[in-house]
């Protein structure tokens, strides 16, 4: 799911809810990975959109033979993302060359590292969500990530998008003998946290997984992340037999949920807007400074390269796997 700008305004104004009481008492908080904390599917499109672009105009496919041996691979890899025999460089590079005609195949394995380093790009967790996840921490909360999948594929994941860095907790259903729903997965990150159920709540875009399983392991709450705002599963929740508590637009909502969350950001905001003040003055001062003593060129390029200095290049990416495959197609 995309992170939609969140003003400081709305992140600092407390709003009543009935969950407050429960959200209270909340210490720790269960995030789902793909399409919930990174946008899975919607990154896995555009890095295949991107590298069919790619086929053409380095390695001169036609536009129906680069959007056919794209979309071939992106339907195989979400089929069987990962191959316990064989690794996964190994495994990606045998559904390209499946993927490719017969007399693209020899490409595969310049392909596949070109696919990948798209991927990755289009997967990052976005800066938003990172900051989120920074003022969760720091608002004393525990955070556990709890991803279903392959274990090679998920790690993969997690450590080039280094989301590791931001939980206290990472559980893998492969290394373990559940997955979501089962509630023991829940209760692993509960023991490992030294948390009771009632004070976590789950996060996710499954109804079937995350939510239902939050209710089975008896969470506090749920948030539901729909994949889709538009899709039927968003519309309607009257045929769901475990309903979310919560359905969230996307995860910087949470903000009006918890009210220490709230306090960090608005802690933040007020630091933020000091140096800022503080930073103008200098530079003003500096700038009174040289008058007359430096050309106006040379004061622009100071400026330039202080707000390119603010500007750090953020890295995007994407990726999505809930099966194994053990046999090759």
């Amino acid at each position: 799911m995309a992170a939609s700008k969140l003003s400081t305004a709305s992140v600092t104004v407390t709003r009543t809810n009935p969950f407050d009481g429960i959200c209270a008492k909340i210490s720790a908080l269960y995030f789902d990975l793909d399409n919930t904390l990174i946008p899975t599917r919607t990154g896995d499109s555009k890095a295949i959109r991107k590298l069919a672009d790619v086929l053409e105009t380095q390695y001169n496919f036609t536009k129906d033979d680069a959007n056919l041996a794209t979309q071939n691979f992106l339907k195989s890899f979400r089929r069987c993302p990962d191959n316990s025999q064989t690794s996964l460089d190994s495994w990606r590079t045998h559904l390209w060359r499946e993927s490719l005609q017969q007399r693209h195949k020899h490409l595969a394995e310049h392909i596949y590292p070109q696919w990948l380093k798209l991927r990755y790009r289009y997967l990052a967790v976005p800066p938003d969500y990172v900051q989120l996840l920074q003022r969760m921490r720091r608002a004393g909360y525990a955070l556990a990530l709890i991803t279903n999948g392959p274990s090679n594929a998920q790690w993969e994941k997690v450590e080039k998008l280094h989301v590791r860095d931001y939980f206290d907790c990472v559980l893998v259903s492969s290394d373990l003998p559940w997955e979501k729903p089962h509630p023991q997965i829940f209760y692993a990150a509960c023991n490992i946290l030294h948390v009771k159920p009632q004070e976590c709540v789950m996060i996710g875009d499954k109804l079937e997984t995350d939510i239902k399983g939050g209710h089975l392991a008896q969470l506090g709450l749920t948030f539901w992340t729909p994949l889709s705002s538009s899709s039927s599963a968003a519309q309607s929740l009257d045929d769901v037999e475990y309903k979310p508590h919560v359905k969230l637009g996307n995860l910087l909502e949470l903000y009006k949920y918890f009210p220490r969350l709230q306090a960090v950001a608005a802690t933040s905001a007020t630091a933020n807007a000091a140096a800022a003040v503080t930073s103008s003055q200098r530079r003003c001062s500096q700038i009174n400074a040289n008058s007359g003593s430096g050309s106006n060129s040379e004061q622009r390029h100071q400026w330039q390269y202080r707000r390119g200095g603010s500007l750090p290049a953020m890295d995007c990416s994407n990726s999505e796997t809930e099966n194994s495959c053990d046999s090759f197609l």
